[in-house]
Protein backbone atom coordinates (compact mmCIF):
# COMPACT_ATOMS: atom_id res chain seq x y z
CA UNK A 1 0.00 0.00 0.00
CA UNK A 2 1.38 3.50 -0.54
CA UNK A 3 2.31 5.59 1.85
CA UNK A 4 -0.72 8.02 3.84
CA UNK A 5 -0.87 11.10 2.02
CA UNK A 6 -3.51 13.40 2.04
CA UNK A 7 -5.40 13.91 -1.81
CA UNK A 8 -3.43 15.97 -3.90
CA UNK A 9 -5.45 18.30 -6.07
CA UNK A 10 -6.02 16.56 -8.71
CA UNK A 11 -7.36 13.77 -7.08
CA UNK A 12 -9.40 15.89 -5.05
CA UNK A 13 -11.01 17.09 -8.03
CA UNK A 14 -12.01 13.28 -9.02
CA UNK A 15 -12.65 12.31 -5.01
CA UNK A 16 -12.73 15.58 -2.80
CA UNK A 17 -11.99 14.83 0.79
CA UNK A 18 -14.88 15.18 2.75
CA UNK A 19 -14.10 15.45 7.16
CA UNK A 20 -16.70 13.89 9.44
CA UNK A 21 -15.85 14.84 12.86
CA UNK A 22 -16.44 13.66 16.16
CA UNK A 23 -18.85 13.64 19.15
CA UNK A 24 -19.82 17.25 20.51
CA UNK A 25 -18.00 18.80 17.20
CA UNK A 26 -18.71 20.26 14.08
CA UNK A 27 -16.59 20.59 10.58
CA UNK A 28 -15.41 24.06 11.80
CA UNK A 29 -13.45 22.29 13.94
CA UNK A 30 -11.20 21.82 11.18
CA UNK A 31 -10.47 25.54 10.98
CA UNK A 32 -7.80 25.09 13.43
CA UNK A 33 -5.75 23.66 10.72
CA UNK A 34 -5.05 26.71 8.27
CA UNK A 35 -3.56 23.94 5.38
CA UNK A 36 -6.60 21.93 5.20
CA UNK A 37 -10.03 23.27 3.34
CA UNK A 38 -12.88 20.38 2.91
CA UNK A 39 -16.60 20.03 3.34
CA UNK A 40 -18.35 19.16 6.44
CA UNK A 41 -21.75 18.07 6.76
CA UNK A 42 -23.37 21.29 8.73
CA UNK A 43 -24.19 21.16 12.79
CA UNK A 44 -22.82 18.70 15.51
CA UNK A 45 -22.69 15.26 14.10
CA UNK A 46 -25.50 13.63 14.18
CA UNK A 47 -24.86 9.72 13.03
CA UNK A 48 -28.64 8.63 12.06
CA UNK A 49 -29.51 11.58 10.04
CA UNK A 50 -25.80 11.82 8.26
CA UNK A 51 -26.17 8.23 7.11
CA UNK A 52 -29.45 8.73 6.18
CA UNK A 53 -29.27 12.20 4.23
CA UNK A 54 -25.45 11.55 3.16
CA UNK A 55 -26.16 10.99 -0.35
CA UNK A 56 -28.26 13.57 -0.64
CA UNK A 57 -25.88 15.92 0.74
CA UNK A 58 -23.24 14.63 -1.65
CA UNK A 59 -25.64 15.58 -4.71
CA UNK A 60 -26.31 18.89 -3.31
CA UNK A 61 -22.48 19.50 -2.90
CA UNK A 62 -21.91 17.68 -6.79
CA UNK A 63 -19.51 15.43 -5.42
CA UNK A 64 -20.03 12.24 -7.89
CA UNK A 65 -17.82 10.62 -5.24
CA UNK A 66 -15.28 11.44 -2.08
CA UNK A 67 -12.23 10.25 0.27
CA UNK A 68 -13.73 10.43 3.72
CA UNK A 69 -11.65 12.03 6.30
CA UNK A 70 -13.48 10.87 9.56
CA UNK A 71 -12.13 11.50 13.12
CA UNK A 72 -13.24 9.23 16.29
CA UNK A 73 -16.94 8.91 16.21
CA UNK A 74 -17.02 10.97 12.44
CA UNK A 75 -15.06 7.63 11.81
CA UNK A 76 -17.49 5.01 12.80
CA UNK A 77 -19.96 7.04 10.54
CA UNK A 78 -17.35 7.09 7.74
CA UNK A 79 -17.30 3.06 7.76
CA UNK A 80 -20.99 3.05 7.42
CA UNK A 81 -21.28 5.31 4.99
CA UNK A 82 -18.75 3.14 3.21
CA UNK A 83 -20.70 0.29 3.51
CA UNK A 84 -24.37 2.11 2.43
CA UNK A 85 -22.46 3.82 -0.30
CA UNK A 86 -19.32 1.60 -1.54
CA UNK A 87 -19.85 4.09 -5.59
CA UNK A 88 -19.65 6.88 -3.95
CA UNK A 89 -16.34 6.28 -1.46
CA UNK A 90 -12.56 6.39 -2.80
CA UNK A 91 -11.05 5.83 0.05
CA UNK A 92 -11.34 6.07 3.80
CA UNK A 93 -8.72 8.45 6.39
CA UNK A 94 -9.91 7.02 9.96
CA UNK A 95 -8.39 8.84 13.08
CA UNK A 96 -8.22 7.67 16.42
CA UNK A 97 -11.47 5.59 15.96
CA UNK A 98 -12.51 3.11 18.94
CA UNK A 99 -14.05 -0.04 18.47
CA UNK A 100 -16.46 -0.07 21.52
CA UNK A 101 -17.79 1.86 24.12
CA UNK A 102 -18.53 0.01 27.08
CA UNK A 103 -21.58 0.16 28.56
CA UNK A 104 -20.91 1.84 32.14
CA UNK A 105 -18.74 4.22 30.35
CA UNK A 106 -21.91 5.32 28.28
CA UNK A 107 -23.76 5.85 31.39
CA UNK A 108 -21.84 7.59 33.32
CA UNK A 109 -21.14 10.14 30.28
CA UNK A 110 -25.25 10.59 30.11
CA UNK A 111 -25.61 10.70 33.82
CA UNK A 112 -22.78 13.90 33.28
CA UNK A 113 -24.74 15.07 30.69
CA UNK A 114 -28.22 15.17 32.82
CA UNK A 115 -26.30 16.68 36.17
CA UNK A 116 -23.79 19.15 34.82
CA UNK A 117 -23.71 19.36 30.93
CA UNK A 118 -21.37 22.17 30.77
CA UNK A 119 -18.70 21.08 32.96
CA UNK A 120 -18.32 17.74 31.60
CA UNK A 121 -18.11 18.88 28.01
CA UNK A 122 -15.59 21.10 28.83
CA UNK A 123 -13.71 18.82 30.19
CA UNK A 124 -14.00 16.37 27.52
CA UNK A 125 -12.97 18.61 25.17
CA UNK A 126 -10.14 19.86 26.90
CA UNK A 127 -9.10 15.83 27.36
CA UNK A 128 -9.82 15.71 22.89
CA UNK A 129 -6.66 18.04 22.61
CA UNK A 130 -4.15 17.39 25.31
CA UNK A 131 -0.91 17.60 23.69
CA UNK A 132 -1.95 20.83 21.11
CA UNK A 133 -1.81 23.71 23.64
CA UNK A 134 -2.42 26.38 20.65
CA UNK A 135 -4.70 24.46 19.18
CA UNK A 136 -6.15 23.97 22.52
CA UNK A 137 -5.94 27.96 23.07
CA UNK A 138 -7.27 28.66 19.16
CA UNK A 139 -10.67 26.15 20.03
CA UNK A 140 -11.50 27.80 23.56
CA UNK A 141 -11.27 31.73 21.73
CA UNK A 142 -12.79 30.52 18.71
CA UNK A 143 -15.38 27.57 18.83
CA UNK A 144 -15.85 26.34 22.51
CA UNK A 145 -18.72 28.90 23.69
CA UNK A 146 -20.61 28.19 20.16
CA UNK A 147 -20.19 24.64 20.75
CA UNK A 148 -21.86 24.49 24.33
CA UNK A 149 -24.66 26.49 23.13
CA UNK A 150 -25.13 24.20 20.44
CA UNK A 151 -24.83 21.17 22.57
CA UNK A 152 -27.15 22.84 25.83
CA UNK A 153 -29.80 23.66 22.89
CA UNK A 154 -29.61 20.19 21.07
CA UNK A 155 -28.62 17.61 24.27
CA UNK A 156 -30.84 14.91 21.92
CA UNK A 157 -28.12 15.08 19.49
CA UNK A 158 -25.34 14.36 21.76
CA UNK A 159 -27.68 11.64 23.48
CA UNK A 160 -27.92 10.04 19.78
CA UNK A 161 -24.60 9.75 19.45
CA UNK A 162 -24.49 8.12 22.46
CA UNK A 163 -27.04 5.26 20.97
CA UNK A 164 -24.61 4.84 18.13
CA UNK A 165 -21.60 4.63 19.77
CA UNK A 166 -23.17 1.63 21.88
CA UNK A 167 -23.29 -0.48 18.87
CA UNK A 168 -19.98 -2.36 18.50
CA UNK A 169 -18.21 -1.09 15.29
CA UNK A 170 -17.05 -3.14 12.62
CA UNK A 171 -13.74 -3.16 10.81
CA UNK A 172 -16.00 -4.89 7.66
CA UNK A 173 -15.63 -2.85 4.52
CA UNK A 174 -17.49 -3.53 0.61
CA UNK A 175 -14.61 -5.24 -1.80
CA UNK A 176 -14.97 -1.75 -4.07
CA UNK A 177 -13.46 0.35 -0.55
CA UNK A 178 -11.09 -2.25 1.20
CA UNK A 179 -7.30 -1.72 0.39
CA UNK A 180 -7.87 1.99 0.39
CA UNK A 181 -8.73 2.44 4.17
CA UNK A 182 -6.00 4.79 6.33
CA UNK A 183 -5.73 4.63 9.97
CA UNK A 184 -3.83 6.97 12.38
CA UNK A 185 -3.54 5.99 16.34
CA UNK A 186 -2.17 8.47 19.05
CA UNK A 187 0.02 6.33 21.98
CA UNK A 188 -1.26 9.62 23.99
CA UNK A 189 -4.93 9.42 23.14
CA UNK A 190 -6.87 9.29 26.46
CA UNK A 191 -10.23 9.18 24.62
CA UNK A 192 -9.67 6.11 22.14
CA UNK A 193 -6.91 4.30 23.52
CA UNK A 194 -4.39 2.37 21.29
CA UNK A 195 -4.88 -0.87 23.12
CA UNK A 196 -8.90 -0.35 22.48
CA UNK A 197 -8.77 0.85 18.65
CA UNK A 198 -10.90 -0.41 16.06
CA UNK A 199 -9.19 -3.14 13.84
CA UNK A 200 -9.56 -2.48 9.92
CA UNK A 201 -8.47 -5.74 7.75
CA UNK A 202 -6.31 -4.36 5.03
CA UNK A 203 -6.26 -1.02 6.11
CA UNK A 204 -2.59 0.97 6.41
CA UNK A 205 -2.41 1.66 9.86
CA UNK A 206 -0.38 4.08 11.78
CA UNK A 207 0.78 4.97 15.95
CA UNK A 208 1.81 8.35 16.13
CA UNK A 209 4.01 8.50 19.23
CA UNK A 210 3.33 11.71 20.25
CA UNK A 211 -0.05 11.46 18.98
CA UNK A 212 -3.42 12.44 21.36
CA UNK A 213 -6.84 12.76 20.58
CA UNK A 214 -7.32 15.67 17.83
CA UNK A 215 -5.45 13.71 15.23
CA UNK A 216 -6.77 15.94 12.65
CA UNK A 217 -3.88 18.05 13.19
CA UNK A 218 -1.55 15.82 12.95
CA UNK A 219 -2.69 13.95 9.63
CA UNK A 220 -0.66 12.69 7.23
CA UNK A 221 1.64 11.63 9.71
CA UNK A 222 5.52 13.24 8.60
CA UNK A 223 7.07 11.80 6.22
CA UNK A 224 9.60 10.35 8.50
CA UNK A 225 7.44 8.13 10.30
CA UNK A 226 7.99 4.94 9.44
CA UNK A 227 5.33 2.69 8.45
CA UNK A 228 6.84 -0.21 9.86
CA UNK A 229 8.13 -0.92 13.41
CA UNK A 230 6.00 1.04 15.07
CA UNK A 231 3.20 -0.01 12.66
CA UNK A 232 3.62 -3.72 12.42
CA UNK A 233 0.92 -4.02 15.29
CA UNK A 234 -1.39 -2.74 13.84
CA UNK A 235 -1.93 -3.77 10.87
CA UNK A 236 -2.42 -7.68 11.59
CA UNK A 237 -4.90 -8.55 8.36
CA UNK A 238 -2.61 -7.43 5.48
CA UNK A 239 1.02 -7.79 7.44
CA UNK A 240 1.99 -11.07 6.05
CA UNK A 241 -0.75 -11.45 3.00
CA UNK A 242 2.11 -11.89 0.15
CA UNK A 243 3.68 -15.03 2.41
CA UNK A 244 2.79 -18.27 0.60
CA UNK A 245 2.84 -21.69 2.34
CA UNK A 246 6.42 -22.30 0.42
CA UNK A 247 8.48 -19.11 1.69
CA UNK A 248 7.90 -20.73 5.35
CA UNK A 249 11.23 -22.27 6.88
CA UNK A 250 11.49 -25.72 6.47
CA UNK A 251 10.17 -27.58 9.68
CA UNK A 252 8.00 -30.68 10.29
CA UNK A 253 5.83 -31.00 7.66
CA UNK A 254 2.46 -31.80 8.38
CA UNK A 255 -1.19 -32.12 7.48
CA UNK A 256 -1.54 -29.29 10.03
CA UNK A 257 0.41 -26.53 11.28
CA UNK A 258 4.60 -26.45 10.98
CA UNK A 259 6.77 -23.91 13.61
CA UNK A 260 5.68 -20.97 12.48
CA UNK A 261 5.42 -17.71 13.63
CA UNK A 262 1.93 -16.60 15.21
CA UNK A 263 1.07 -14.06 12.38
CA UNK A 264 2.32 -16.36 9.21
CA UNK A 265 0.05 -19.04 10.87
CA UNK A 266 -2.72 -16.68 10.98
CA UNK A 267 -2.59 -15.81 7.65
CA UNK A 268 -1.99 -19.36 6.33
CA UNK A 269 -5.76 -20.39 8.63
CA UNK A 270 -7.26 -17.41 7.34
CA UNK A 271 -6.30 -18.18 3.45
CA UNK A 272 -7.31 -21.83 4.20
CA UNK A 273 -10.46 -21.26 5.64
CA UNK A 274 -11.26 -18.30 3.10
CA UNK A 275 -10.60 -20.73 -0.37
CA UNK A 276 -13.22 -23.50 1.81
CA UNK A 277 -15.86 -21.52 1.83
CA UNK A 278 -18.01 -22.75 -0.95
CA UNK A 279 -17.17 -26.46 -0.44
CA UNK A 280 -17.10 -26.24 3.80
CA UNK A 281 -20.73 -26.50 4.62
CA UNK A 282 -20.84 -29.83 2.20
CA UNK A 283 -17.94 -31.16 4.01
CA UNK A 284 -18.29 -30.54 7.58
CA UNK A 285 -20.15 -33.17 8.94
CA UNK A 286 -18.21 -32.91 12.15
CA UNK A 287 -18.39 -29.64 13.00
CA UNK A 288 -22.26 -30.09 12.24
CA UNK A 289 -22.64 -32.63 14.97
CA UNK A 290 -20.84 -30.45 17.40
CA UNK A 291 -23.23 -28.06 16.94
CA UNK A 292 -25.33 -30.15 17.96
CA UNK A 293 -23.87 -31.15 21.10
CA UNK A 294 -23.78 -27.22 21.84
CA UNK A 295 -27.34 -26.87 21.16
CA UNK A 296 -28.08 -29.27 24.14
CA UNK A 297 -26.10 -27.13 26.54
CA UNK A 298 -27.73 -23.45 25.63
CA UNK A 299 -29.71 -22.65 28.38
CA UNK A 300 -32.98 -21.12 27.99
CA UNK A 301 -32.68 -17.58 28.49
CA UNK A 302 -35.97 -15.52 26.61
CA UNK A 303 -34.27 -11.99 28.46
CA UNK A 304 -30.56 -12.16 26.72
CA UNK A 305 -29.85 -9.46 24.85
CA UNK A 306 -26.36 -9.24 23.57
CA UNK A 307 -24.50 -11.90 22.09
CA UNK A 308 -20.78 -12.54 21.46
CA UNK A 309 -19.81 -15.15 18.40
CA UNK A 310 -16.35 -16.34 17.56
CA UNK A 311 -15.64 -17.65 14.40
CA UNK A 312 -19.37 -17.55 12.80
CA UNK A 313 -17.70 -19.47 9.88
CA UNK A 314 -20.61 -20.17 7.30
CA UNK A 315 -23.35 -19.16 9.63
CA UNK A 316 -24.40 -22.24 11.07
CA UNK A 317 -24.19 -21.41 14.41
CA UNK A 318 -25.26 -17.78 14.12
CA UNK A 319 -28.96 -19.56 12.90
CA UNK A 320 -28.88 -21.87 15.63
CA UNK A 321 -28.26 -18.04 18.35
CA UNK A 322 -30.55 -16.50 16.54
CA UNK A 323 -33.59 -19.43 16.78
CA UNK A 324 -32.76 -19.89 20.76
CA UNK A 325 -32.34 -16.61 22.07
CA UNK A 326 -35.32 -14.91 20.27
CA UNK A 327 -34.41 -11.12 21.96
CA UNK A 328 -30.72 -11.09 21.27
CA UNK A 329 -28.66 -9.15 18.98
CA UNK A 330 -25.72 -10.99 18.17
CA UNK A 331 -21.87 -9.46 17.23
CA UNK A 332 -20.52 -12.36 14.69
CA UNK A 333 -16.95 -12.06 13.60
CA UNK A 334 -14.84 -14.25 11.57
CA UNK A 335 -11.31 -13.14 10.36
CA UNK A 336 -12.38 -14.80 6.73
CA UNK A 337 -14.44 -12.09 4.12
CA UNK A 338 -15.32 -15.77 2.25
CA UNK A 339 -16.61 -17.11 5.16
CA UNK A 340 -18.77 -13.96 6.41
CA UNK A 341 -20.29 -13.77 2.92
CA UNK A 342 -21.77 -16.83 3.10
CA UNK A 343 -22.70 -16.51 6.77
CA UNK A 344 -24.60 -13.28 5.40
CA UNK A 345 -26.51 -14.59 3.14
CA UNK A 346 -27.82 -17.81 4.67
CA UNK A 347 -29.32 -15.94 7.41
CA UNK A 348 -30.67 -13.39 4.89
CA UNK A 349 -32.04 -16.07 3.25
CA UNK A 350 -33.50 -18.30 6.21
CA UNK A 351 -35.41 -15.07 7.63
CA UNK A 352 -34.91 -11.64 5.82
CA UNK A 353 -35.86 -9.91 9.78
CA UNK A 354 -33.61 -12.07 11.49
CA UNK A 355 -30.65 -10.49 9.65
CA UNK A 356 -31.49 -7.29 11.27
CA UNK A 357 -30.62 -8.62 14.46
CA UNK A 358 -26.80 -9.78 13.16
CA UNK A 359 -23.78 -7.30 13.28
CA UNK A 360 -21.64 -8.82 11.10
CA UNK A 361 -17.44 -7.98 11.66
CA UNK A 362 -14.39 -9.45 9.94
CA UNK A 363 -12.04 -9.38 12.39
CA UNK A 364 -9.02 -11.56 14.38
CA UNK A 365 -11.18 -12.79 17.41
CA UNK A 366 -7.89 -12.75 19.77
CA UNK A 367 -7.80 -9.36 18.37
CA UNK A 368 -11.13 -8.13 18.92
CA UNK A 369 -10.74 -9.51 22.30
CA UNK A 370 -7.45 -8.19 23.63
CA UNK A 371 -9.40 -4.59 22.55
CA UNK A 372 -13.02 -4.90 23.64
CA UNK A 373 -14.60 -3.25 26.40
CA UNK A 374 -18.42 -4.39 25.54
CA UNK A 375 -19.78 -6.71 27.89
CA UNK A 376 -22.00 -9.50 27.09
CA UNK A 377 -24.62 -12.30 28.00
CA UNK A 378 -23.38 -14.94 26.16
CA UNK A 379 -19.71 -15.42 24.38
CA UNK A 380 -20.39 -18.63 21.60
CA UNK A 381 -17.68 -20.89 19.72
CA UNK A 382 -18.36 -23.79 17.72
CA UNK A 383 -15.19 -25.70 17.06
CA UNK A 384 -12.78 -22.11 16.80
CA UNK A 385 -11.13 -21.80 19.80
CA UNK A 386 -8.42 -24.93 20.29
CA UNK A 387 -6.90 -22.24 16.89
CA UNK A 388 -6.43 -19.61 19.54
CA UNK A 389 -3.01 -19.34 19.83
CA UNK A 390 -3.24 -18.02 23.66
CA UNK A 391 -5.88 -19.44 25.19
CA UNK A 392 -5.17 -18.74 28.65
CA UNK A 393 -5.43 -14.76 27.58
CA UNK A 394 -8.34 -15.54 25.63
CA UNK A 395 -10.17 -17.17 28.37
CA UNK A 396 -9.42 -14.24 30.80
CA UNK A 397 -10.57 -11.58 28.19
CA UNK A 398 -13.46 -13.71 27.78
CA UNK A 399 -14.27 -14.39 31.50
CA UNK A 400 -13.74 -9.97 31.34
CA UNK A 401 -16.20 -9.21 28.74
CA UNK A 402 -19.36 -11.17 30.13
CA UNK A 403 -22.17 -9.68 32.15
CA UNK A 404 -22.66 -11.09 35.71
CA UNK A 405 -24.21 -14.24 35.24
CA UNK A 406 -22.75 -14.09 31.46
CA UNK A 407 -21.81 -17.64 30.56
CA UNK A 408 -18.69 -19.23 27.89
CA UNK A 409 -20.29 -21.94 25.73
CA UNK A 410 -17.92 -23.52 23.39
CA UNK A 411 -17.52 -26.43 21.37
CA UNK A 412 -13.36 -27.58 21.21
CA UNK A 413 -12.02 -29.72 19.77
CA UNK A 414 -9.34 -32.02 21.87
CA UNK A 415 -5.69 -33.10 21.26
CA UNK A 416 -6.86 -36.67 20.33
CA UNK A 417 -8.65 -35.95 17.70
CA UNK A 418 -7.06 -37.75 14.65
CA UNK A 419 -5.18 -39.97 16.44
CA UNK A 420 -5.78 -42.46 14.27
CA UNK A 421 -3.91 -40.10 11.24
CA UNK A 422 -1.57 -39.40 13.91
CA UNK A 423 -0.35 -42.98 14.34
CA UNK A 424 -0.12 -43.81 10.50
CA UNK A 425 2.07 -40.50 10.69
CA UNK A 426 4.49 -41.65 12.59
CA UNK A 427 4.39 -45.14 11.22
CA UNK A 428 5.29 -44.02 7.97
CA UNK A 429 7.12 -40.54 8.28
CA UNK A 430 9.08 -41.45 11.32
CA UNK A 431 8.07 -38.04 13.18
CA UNK A 432 8.87 -35.79 10.24
CA UNK A 433 5.20 -34.66 9.71
CA UNK A 434 1.91 -34.61 12.47
CA UNK A 435 -1.76 -33.58 12.71
CA UNK A 436 -2.79 -30.02 13.70
CA UNK A 437 -4.59 -31.72 16.73
CA UNK A 438 -1.54 -32.23 18.42
CA UNK A 439 -1.18 -28.42 19.41
CA UNK A 440 -5.24 -28.32 20.58
CA UNK A 441 -5.68 -29.04 24.29
CA UNK A 442 -6.35 -32.04 26.75
CA UNK A 443 -9.00 -32.44 29.10
CA UNK A 444 -6.57 -31.77 32.06
CA UNK A 445 -5.11 -28.32 30.30
CA UNK A 446 -8.19 -27.53 29.20
CA UNK A 447 -10.03 -27.95 32.66
CA UNK A 448 -7.03 -26.15 34.03
CA UNK A 449 -7.18 -23.56 31.84
CA UNK A 450 -10.52 -22.67 32.23
CA UNK A 451 -10.89 -23.29 36.52
CA UNK A 452 -8.02 -20.69 36.80
CA UNK A 453 -10.51 -17.93 35.05
CA UNK A 454 -13.94 -19.21 35.37
CA UNK A 455 -15.53 -19.67 39.54
CA UNK A 456 -17.92 -22.19 37.61
CA UNK A 457 -16.68 -24.97 34.98
CA UNK A 458 -18.33 -27.65 32.92
CA UNK A 459 -17.08 -30.03 31.00
CA UNK A 460 -18.11 -33.23 29.05
CA UNK A 461 -15.97 -35.03 26.81
CA UNK A 462 -17.39 -36.86 23.79
CA UNK A 463 -15.71 -39.18 20.69
CA UNK A 464 -17.03 -38.58 17.26
CA UNK A 465 -16.01 -40.58 14.38
CA UNK A 466 -15.81 -39.85 10.25
CA UNK A 467 -15.32 -42.66 7.85
CA UNK A 468 -14.13 -41.92 4.12
CA UNK A 469 -13.85 -43.87 1.13
CA UNK A 470 -9.88 -43.50 0.57
CA UNK A 471 -6.93 -42.03 1.43
CA UNK A 472 -7.38 -38.99 -0.80
CA UNK A 473 -10.50 -38.18 0.45
CA UNK A 474 -9.40 -38.18 4.16
CA UNK A 475 -6.77 -35.63 3.47
CA UNK A 476 -9.42 -33.65 0.75
CA UNK A 477 -11.40 -33.06 3.60
CA UNK A 478 -8.74 -30.38 5.84
CA UNK A 479 -8.79 -28.72 2.32
CA UNK A 480 -12.61 -28.26 1.27
CA UNK A 481 -13.43 -27.26 5.49
CA UNK A 482 -10.21 -25.13 5.71
CA UNK A 483 -9.11 -27.60 9.09
CA UNK A 484 -5.87 -28.53 7.47
CA UNK A 485 -4.04 -25.75 10.54
CA UNK A 486 -1.63 -22.97 9.63
CA UNK A 487 1.54 -25.05 9.05
CA UNK A 488 3.19 -25.83 5.83
CA UNK A 489 0.92 -28.00 3.41
CA UNK A 490 1.30 -31.78 3.45
CA UNK A 491 3.55 -32.90 0.87
CA UNK A 492 3.81 -37.27 0.63
CA UNK A 493 6.35 -39.17 -2.24
CA UNK A 494 4.07 -41.48 -4.13
CA UNK A 495 5.60 -44.49 -1.87
CA UNK A 496 4.56 -42.29 1.21
CA UNK A 497 1.39 -42.00 0.14
CA UNK A 498 0.90 -45.90 -0.51
CA UNK A 499 2.27 -46.65 2.44
CA UNK A 500 0.23 -44.72 4.33
CA UNK A 501 -3.31 -45.90 2.77
CA UNK A 502 -1.75 -49.85 3.22
CA UNK A 503 -1.46 -48.68 7.09
CA UNK A 504 -4.99 -47.78 7.61
CA UNK A 505 -6.47 -51.00 5.62
CA UNK A 506 -3.83 -53.13 8.11
CA UNK A 507 -4.41 -51.59 11.26
CA UNK A 508 -8.03 -50.40 11.20
CA UNK A 509 -9.57 -51.89 8.07
CA UNK A 510 -10.64 -49.06 6.74
CA UNK A 511 -10.14 -45.05 6.38
CA UNK A 512 -12.05 -43.69 9.68
CA UNK A 513 -10.84 -40.99 12.32
CA UNK A 514 -12.19 -40.40 15.35
CA UNK A 515 -12.03 -36.38 17.22
CA UNK A 516 -12.26 -35.69 20.86
CA UNK A 517 -14.52 -33.17 21.67
CA UNK A 518 -15.41 -31.18 24.53
CA UNK A 519 -18.50 -29.55 25.47
CA UNK A 520 -17.72 -26.00 27.43
CA UNK A 521 -20.03 -24.03 29.59
CA UNK A 522 -18.15 -21.96 31.79
CA UNK A 523 -19.20 -18.82 33.98
CA UNK A 524 -19.65 -17.66 37.76
CA UNK A 525 -17.13 -14.51 36.79
CA UNK A 526 -18.49 -10.91 36.56
CA UNK A 527 -15.44 -9.72 34.99
CA UNK A 528 -14.05 -7.34 36.71
CA UNK A 529 -10.99 -9.16 38.06
CA UNK A 530 -9.55 -9.40 34.73
CA UNK A 531 -8.66 -6.72 32.22
CA UNK A 532 -8.83 -7.68 28.38
CA UNK A 533 -5.90 -5.29 27.64
CA UNK A 534 -4.17 -7.50 29.92
CA UNK A 535 -0.51 -8.31 27.40
CA UNK A 536 -2.00 -12.09 26.08
CA UNK A 537 1.74 -13.13 24.48
CA UNK A 538 1.53 -14.06 21.04
CA UNK A 539 -1.16 -12.97 18.80
CA UNK A 540 -3.70 -15.81 17.47
CA UNK A 541 -6.16 -16.95 15.17
CA UNK A 542 -9.87 -18.39 14.62
CA UNK A 543 -11.19 -20.62 12.45
CA UNK A 544 -14.80 -20.75 10.96
CA UNK A 545 -17.73 -22.75 12.80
Amino acid sequence: MSPITLPNNESRSSAPLVFLPGWAFDGRVLQLRRDLDCPAPPGLLDPPALLADFGTWLDRQKIERCQLLGWSMGGLCALEIARRYPDRVAALHLLAVRAAWPDEELAAIRRELAGRPEDFLRSFYRKCFLGYRESYRRFKQELEADYLAQALQAPELLLRGLDFLAVPASGELPPAVAGRVYCLHGRRDLIAPPAQRLLVAGADCRLLEQGGHALFLDYPPPPGEPAGKKAADFAPAAALQGVEEADVPAGPREPGPAVVGPEQGANMLRRRFSRAAATYDRNADVQRQTLALLAERLPPDPEARLILELGCGTGNLTSLLLAHFPRARLLSLDFSEAMLKRARAKIRVADGLQAGRVSWLCQDAEHFLAANRTCFDYVAANATLQWFGDLPAAFARIRAGLRPGGRLLATIFGRRSLVELEEGLAAVMAGRMHVAARRFPDYPELTALLSAVFPEVEISEHRLSRQFGDLGELLRHFRYTGTGGPGTAAGFSPSQYRRLSRWFQERHGGFQVSFQVFVVSCGGGRGEAVSPAEPGGQTGFMAGS
